[in-house]
């Protein structure tokens, strides 16, 4: 049964129409990523070739994401969002045309992939620091967890229907629809209006990079909430590879193959999905620092359980499980940042957060294949869970953490 407040987000047209269409949007996002893959890999026949899209992806963010932050800080942020929506619309319908006339090569790939991540870097800030303008702060729990929710429904049917899409249709229909949906979520943006917190009037752009550090001197004044984005980048840093492991999981260790890989990651999907609906419905919650301390001890446990475990179905139980911390953690986490920030100072500490467990991403791609090469993948996820549980439990002693 739906709370009150869940039922308040419900009724709330403006919120309704932003996540809407941003939902749209991220269905779409996970059906091309799908295609890429395929293309590339047809083309190339070469993993290293696919896992270069993961790093063009993640690259702008490192590079532009605390400047890009700043910038939003001084803009009207629905602007921004809708700009960034309209410019992968635009990105994705072209890489479609050049994909139907045979003109599209594999630099292409990489390139489109590097130009839409420029435009998520200011995108995401956008919309986490512009959550806070569209909801009262009572509704924040509710609301971050619909956003969740649409996570887990699009990692479950998105990626499903993207090998599906491109199997029926074609790599060029798929990018096309992805096109799509960035313009239905610039056109939903158009009929709404919130407001956007600024800089303070007389700032020039010449105090960009002041503006750009405020953020991370922020959080260094901060210190709470500086080891909460230390411990999310740790997390980001050890999960990157799951991946890689996933499939050598499957292979390896169930011997499911391709299908298993599958069920792993709509396991972890379905989780995410779960948490969402959990913390929506949940009564309100003051002690969010707790939930996203627990949350990583038990994203942690149940990493390492997977890694030692030799049975496909209670492995999916696990992931499943780990899925729902997963969200536990984030929900809470915006939470606490959306409400402990000021607004005018979000778009920067957001980017700046997106900037540091993004950069690490790739740093931990690209040597998961020399550790694979001295230690077995359920050793790598063992390790890795320990240490992120670790991590949680010295949060959960630590009481500036425990009762934000």
């Amino acid at each position: 049964m739906m709370t009150d407040q869940t039922q308040a987000v419900w009724r709330d047209r403006r919120f309704l129409t932003v996540w809407g269409g941003q939902s749209v949007s991220m269905f779409g996002t996970r059906v091309s990523y799908i295609a890429w893959i395929w293309w590339v890999l047809g083309k190339t026949d070469s993993a290293a070739a696919v896992a270069a899209i993961g790093i063009a992806a993640a690259l702008p963010s490192l590079l532009l994401g605390p400047i890009a932050g700043a910038i939003v800080d001084r803009l009207d942020r629905r602007r921004v969002l809708y700009s960034m929506d309209a410019t992968n619309a635009v990105l994705f319908g072209l890489a479609a045309a050049l994909l139907f006339t045979g003109h599209l090569h594999v630099w292409h790939v990489y390139a489109f992939t590097a130009l839409s991540a420029t435009a998520m870097a200011f995108h995401r800030p956008s919309l986490q620091s512009s959550i806070t303008n569209l909801v009262d702060r009572s509704k924040l729990t509710r609301a971050n967890s619909l956003y969740q929710i649409s996570r887990g429904v699009c990692g479950l049917i998105g990626l499903l229907l993207g090998g599906i899409l491109v199997g029926l249709i074609g790599v060029a229909p798929t990018l096309a629809l992805d096109a799509a949906t960035f313009l239905l979520a610039a056109l939903s943006l158009l009929l709404v209006r919130f407001p956007s917190p600024r800089i303070s009037e007389g700032r020039t752009w010449h105090s960009l990079l002041h503006d750009t550090i405020g953020g991370f001197r922020f959080l260094a004044d901060h210190k709470t909430l500086l080891y909460m984005l230390g411990v999310f980048g740790l997390v980001n840093f050890l999960i990157a590879p799951v991946g890689v492991l996933f499939s050598i999981m499957s292979k390896d260790v169930f011997n499911a193959g391709a299908q298993g890989l599958g069920m792993l990651n709509a396991a972890v999907s379905a989780g995410v999905l779960a948490g969402g609906f959990l913390t929506a419905s949940a009564k309100r919650f003051k002690q969010h620092g707790l939930g996203i301390m627990i949350g990583v001890v038990g994203i942690g446990v149940l990493l390492a359980l997977f890694g030692i475990s030799k049975n496909l179905y209670v492995s999916l139980a696990f992931l499943a499980g780990l899925g729902v911390f997963v969200t536990i953690a984030n929900v809470f986490e915006s939470v606490v940042f959306q409400t402990r920030v000021p607004n005018e100072l979000q778009g920067r500490v957001f980017a700046a957060q997106f900037a540091v467990c993004d950069g690490l991403q790739p740093v931990s791609l690209a040597v998961i294949g020399g550790v694979l090469t001295a230690v077995s993948a359920p050793t790598v996820l063992f390790v890795s869970g320990v240490a992120i549980a670790v991590a949680g439990l010295a949060g959960l002693a630590l009481p500036g953490v425990r009762d934000v």
